[in-house]
């Protein structure tokens, strides 16, 4: 005997509650996985962010065992737009990173500058460091960090900066004075056929880290700015640099031009940091240990304005990044680690005084507590809690 099943008993697919739960399901499983796929994301950018950084390190040492001392922070031909020969140069602006070209497999594009143009009068070494020029018009890849952000119109961009020391004033020390390790190269009042010549000389040698190398900083982030030379409301802090009277004796009073990620609406401010990677003017290329990682940063001229182009002489440029919690930052041995956001600034109303000249008695301890201390190359500075 043959048992059939009535038609229409059988399941062709699933009701609508089933669908609904399996839908709620896969919705819980993607916002649990998310932040893992985000936090996997945020930790490869920032590895591969600090292997361009120590690369960089590297980098510099290796130029040091070459030429018995770090690049100057600028420096190349000089001293004059036109001055002595008629043709262009550096005006003694070329940053420290160009000096690195050799040294960071980028000796191709160094080749490129020292050749020059001679048809259209410019000699070996390029033109003005803030000029435009087809052959450094494009930063190389080694000077950007993937976690910084991307604009197109930006194209000669670096994310890495010089450690200028605990100075907020003083910021042009030589390699006597400054208390970092990136002094400004020095030229006499006319410039001799071997002053227009690199001035290595000026750099510091690591016989001058009297802090010890592994103490010292060298090297950290900073996130690039969009060239803008004055702007006013909401701009992000961590690439811009506003305007502060006061910088110069209250380091600390930036910190209430911000509100959230934002310069606060009204503030002059501009984004001149990282948009020109050849010119070695501390607004370009430096950061200093006064402020925490991730603070704001601000300047002033000696009398007391606000210079739009790159030109301020005292400030606050601490290093940012796109990383949460801090800034991935290299020391005089090649090492490096990550410092935090929570670091520990010591007293920040206040300015250092005294110098650090290699020497002297008169080598003043950072006041910025153990940032500032990773700072300073010859102060006697002890660094501790770091670890």
């Amino acid at each position: 005997m043959t048992i059939s099943t009535p038609r229409g008993s059988g399941r062709d697919g699933f009701t609508l509650v089933e669908l609904l739960v399996v839908i709620a399901i896969i919705g819980t499983l993607v916002g649990l996985l998310l932040p893992a796929v985000q936090s996997a994301r945020d930790s490869a950018r920032t590895s591969a962010c600090n292997n361009k950084l120590k690369q960089l390190a590297l980098a510099a040492l290796n130029f040091e065992n070459a030429k018995k001392a770090l690049p100057a922070r600028n420096g190349g031909t000089c001293c004059g737009y036109n001055f002595p020969t008629g043709k262009q140069n550096n005006t003694g602006r070329r940053s420290a990173f160009v000096e690195m070209l050799p040294y960071c497999e980028e000796l191709t594009m160094w080749n490129q500058i020292q050749a020059g143009e001679n048809t259209t009068s410019l000699p070996p070494g390029g033109p003005a460091a803030y000029g435009s020029w087809t052959v450094w018009n494009t930063s190389p890849q080694s000077m950007r960090c993937p976690s910084d952000y991307v604009n197109p119109n930006v194209t000669a961009q670096n994310s890495y900066a010089l450690s200028l020391g605990d100075q907020v004033v003083g910021i042009y020390s030589t390699s006597t004075t400054a208390r970092g390790v990136w002094p400004t190269a020095t030229y006499g009042p006319t410039a001799t056929a071997t002053e227009i010549a690199i001035r290595q000389s000026d750099g510091c040698p690591l016989s001058d880290i009297r802090d010890g190398t592994s103490k010292t900083i060298m090297l950290s982030e900073r996130m690039h700015g969009d060239g803008s030379t004055a702007a006013t409301g909401n701009v992000p802090f961590r690439w811009g640099i506003a305007s502060l009277s006061t910088v110069n004796t209250t380091p600390n009073a930036c910190l209430a031009l911000v509100t959230g990620e934002f310069f606060t609406g009204g503030t002059t401010m501009k984004g001149q940091w990282g948009a020109k990677w050849t010119d070695g003017q501390a607004e370009r290329v430096g950061f200093n240990t006064v402020l925490a990682p991730n603070s704001p940063a601000c300047g002033r001229t000696d009398t007391g304005g606000f210079n739009t182009n790159a030109d301020n002489t005292n400030m606050v440029l601490p290093p940012t990044s796109g990383h949460p919690g801090g800034v991935n930052a290299a020391f005089c041995d090649g090492s490096t680690r990550f410092i935090s956001d929570n670091i520990d600034t010591g007293n920040t109303a206040t300015v250092q005084s005294g110098g650090a000249t290699i020497g002297s008695s008169s080598r003043t301890p950072s006041p910025y507590g153990v940032w500032g201390a990773l700072g300073t190359k010859a102060t006697g500075d002890q660094v501790s809690g770091l670890d």
